[in-house]
């Protein structure tokens, strides 16, 4: 009986920690190429129902972001100024407040 038990709480751990109960959505909202041919991509990234989505600016090859933006949800437009600096105009739909505007971040992508 006891064996029967530790197999169950085994397989039943196993289940829960090889599950996501909520999957990471990303979508490709936009991607610039720089000179050298190198190419950066603006995602929105979300992480489910208990947690912020986010907006990442990250080297097409790679996973880490360059930048993480937690208070927008929504992409105007990204431009590159230069080698260096990329330009996004970001909001946050999510409030019904007439006098939020869209800001104008510069992001260092050198």
């Amino acid at each position: 009986m006891m064996i029967k038990m530790l197999k169950l709480f085994s397989i039943f751990t196993l289940s829960i920690t090889s599950c996501t109960l909520f999957p990471k959505e990303e979508t490709l909202l936009a991607k610039c190429k720089k000179s050298n041919g190198e190419v950066i991509k603006i995602y929105f990234v979300s992480l489910g129902a208990t947690t912020n989505d986010v907006i990442q600016v990250r080297r097409a090859n790679e996973s880490t972001p360059i930048k993480v933006f937690e208070n927008y949800n929504y992409l105007t437009s990204a431009k590159l100024l230069n080698d260096t600096s990329l330009q996004l105009i970001l909001t946050d739909t999510a409030y019904h407040d007439s006098n939020r505007k869209s800001d104008t971040v510069i992001v260092n992508v050198k």
